[in-house]
């Protein structure tokens, strides 16, 4: 007998947002969603310290994503990364310190009425006499982003940027090393809030102003100090107050890649958002780096991989063909 069926639902669930696929036979695409369904409003309502409130929330977001999904194809399993498997997610799946290997295999059960979802555990650096680091969700997307690369065997410098955007080494398949920088978040508020939300107007694309904010966050004055360069530079008329969002991503973005960008960094792979992994690449050009761009669509690359090293897809092929 020949399964053409769906194979696999598969979920990206962060702290703002929820994307689900239909996956097929081969990993394909079948259907996608998104919703508005995250940590923060899955659980606006809910004690998080009742782990039965928080579960039945979590349930209810997830019915009503893939309900459908889940009536039409019962015996196909479902798999999902990122802040749904936190400590204020649906069930805590806890973390791999790292070094570690990204071939996972053991994935963390969910029982719920319709049957089993199985979360991917994050990765963690250990605090000592520096902070240590975490991840969740990201570990999906490297998984796919190796497997992209032909599973090489030389050091990779992964850049996902974001909200919070990582910058993960990897060799040999092994995560040996990674570092956040809240990057996006602090654009967020100084974009929302304070002084430079006040100075400026609503944004305009501004190329040049990006660059010359590259230029600026690239100098050693800091960051505190070249970010308020952008309200003087408003003020004395040589920046338009609906180019200073621009002026400003691109002294965030420079002054990121200044501090985190190594010496050994010589092959470096940007997954995420096009435009943003665009000025991350100027940036890093800038710098003698010439990146490698991928779409963050390679996340259900790397739920299809991980739901395959965990068996998932077998014990669906063994159900499938029971009489």
């Amino acid at each position: 007998m020949t399964d053409t069926g769906p194979a696999l639902i598969a979920l990206d669930w962060g702290t703002s947002g929820q994307r689900a696929w239909l996956l097929g036979k081969g990993g394909e695409i079948l259907d996608a969603r998104s919703a508005e369904r995250g940590l923060l409003s899955t659980t606006e309502d809910v004690d998080l310290r009742d782990p039965r409130a928080r579960a039945a929330a979590y349930e209810a977001a997830f019915r009503k994503t893939c309900g459908d999904w889940l009536a039409a194809f019962p015996a196909v399993p479902a798999i999902a990364s990122g802040m749904v498997g936190s400590a204020q997610g649906w069930t805590d799946s806890g973390y791999r310190t790292v070094p570690a290997s990204l071939d996972f295999t053991s994935l963390v059960p969910v029982p719920h009425r319709d049957g089993v979802l199985h979360l991917v555990p994050g990765l963690r650096v250990p605090s000592g006499e520096s902070p240590g680091d975490v991840l969740r969700g990201e570990e999906t997307q490297l998984v796919g982003v190796l497997e992209a690369l032909g599973d090489p065997r030389e050091p990779v410098t992964v850049v996902l940027p974001g909200t919070h955007s990582k910058w993960v080494r990897v060799e040999d398949g092994f995560v040996t090393d990674f570092a956040t920088a809240m990057t996006g978040e602090l654009y967020g508020l100084l974009t929302a809030h304070g002084i430079l939300s006040r100075t400026a107007a609503d944004p305009v694309r501004d190329e040049a102003a990006f660059l010359r904010g590259l230029a600026a966050g690239k100098r050693s004055r800091g960051l505190a100090t070249e970010a308020f360069g952008a309200r003087p530079l408003v003020l004395d008329g040589v920046l338009a107050p609906a180019s200073l969002p621009d002026y400003l991503s691109g002294v965030l973005i420079a002054d990121e890649v200044s501090h985190l960008l190594r010496d050994s960094d010589t092959r470096v792979v940007l997954c995420g958002a096009g435009e943003l992994c665009r000025r991350y690449a100027l940036a890093l050009a800038d710098r003698g780096v010439e990146a490698t761009v991928l779409s963050e669509e390679i996340t259900t690359r790397g739920l299809w991989r991980l739901a395959t090293a965990a068996g998932l897809l077998e014990d669906r092929l063994e159900r499938t063909l029971k009489p």
